[in-house]
């Protein structure tokens, strides 16, 4: 691979998927100037918060050389438990500590699933997504709930409420977590042991790591973070949906992957998933302003997301040739 090729992979692994972001910014201003209005970045951002969250956990498992497909269920899941628990009065920050809780429990399920039975992550968590619909379909009849005006106030302030009466609350959530996501990734020697398991895992094990070990601890993040999301869905519609999850894992995914991190594994860009995270939800928020019905968001995202694993093979073939 020539020394141009490499700058070039390199400043787009930096900033591929900001130049995405202009470029369909400028795309959606030209045709409606609605779309790139403070307010409507505002909530594009407001919305990331939500895809965002989940996002940063996917991070680590791609990372680690899996992902997981689950969380749109777990997503389901833990919106049913909120909305059904505080509807009937109890104490919100008990019902959310419950509901991160069971999300931390999905993710022990599913990575003791993979560790413990040998299945491939796809195999055990498109298994776990359709059990944890299940349980969500059944915990509530298959029926939403809303949460009461007066159930719901401090749930609500996570999603509509302003810091210091300017920021954003979604907005403080979702740089808060990507930090913290940050910090465990770069300063720890958790998130080295990532790296090395995504890289070549029987290399990891003959090092030391106990690879089985930090992968269910990945999947409890997964899980966690899922719970996190569903908390802000919460916040934001004031109901419990069993159905709110399906098909919502793409959004996560197609954002870790929009952000640079090789579905390969070995390495991850966090801030890259930040911006790929705003980057999925603006697409929908314009498409949504252009009068687009969700099957044809639905269907941008996933035209998104082959373009972004289609620029990741073309690396991936360019270095193999190369080496």
């Amino acid at each position: 691979m020539s020394t141009n090729v490499k700058r070039f992979w390199h400043i787009w692994d930096k900033i591929g998927v900001l130049f995405i972001l202009v470029v369909v910014a400028i795309v959606f201003g030209i045709i409606d100037s609605r779309i790139i209005e403070l307010p409507q970045i505002l909530d594009a951002i407001s919305r990331a918060s939500i895809t965002g969250v989940a996002a940063a956990g996917m991070t680590f498992a791609i990372c680690a050389g899996g992902f997981d497909l689950s969380v749109g269920s777990i997503l389901s899941l833990i919106a049913c438990i909120l909305a059904m628990n505080m509807a009937e009065g109890m104490n919100p920050w008990l019902v959310m500590f419950i509901g991160i809780v069971v999300g931390c429990i999905c993710g022990i399920i599913n990575g003791l699933i993979i560790t413990k039975l040998k299945i491939q992550t796809f195999v055990a968590t498109l298994a776990t997504q359709m059990a944890f619909a299940g349980a969500a379909l059944v915990y509530t009849q298959a029926v939403a709930k809303n949460i009461p005006l007066k159930y719901g106030a401090t749930i609500r302030y996570l999603y509509s409420g302003k810091l210091l009466g300017i920021i954003p609350m979604p907005a403080v959530v979702l740089v808060l977590a990507f930090a913290i996501t940050y910090c465990v990734y770069i300063q720890t020697p958790f998130g080295v042991k990532i790296r090395a398991i995504g890289s070549n895992e029987a290399a990891a094990r003959a090092t030391g790591i106990k690879v089985d070990r930090i992968t269910i601890f990945v999947f409890i993040i997964t899980g966690m973070t899922a719970a996190l999301s569903a908390i802000l869905q919460v916040a934001k519609l004031s109901v419990g949906d069993p159905n709110v999850g399906t098909g919502w894992e793409i959004n996560p995914i197609t954002a870790v992957i929009l952000g640079g991190t090789p579905l390969a594994g070995g390495k991850g860009n966090i801030w890259g998933t930040l911006i790929g995270a705003i980057l999925v939800e603006f697409v929908k928020m314009g498409l949504n302003i252009l009068g687009v019905g969700e099957a044809g968001q639905k269907l941008a995202i996933a035209i998104v997301l082959i373009f972004a694993l289609t620029v990741s093979g073309i690396k991936l073939i360019m270095q193999r040739e190369a080496s």
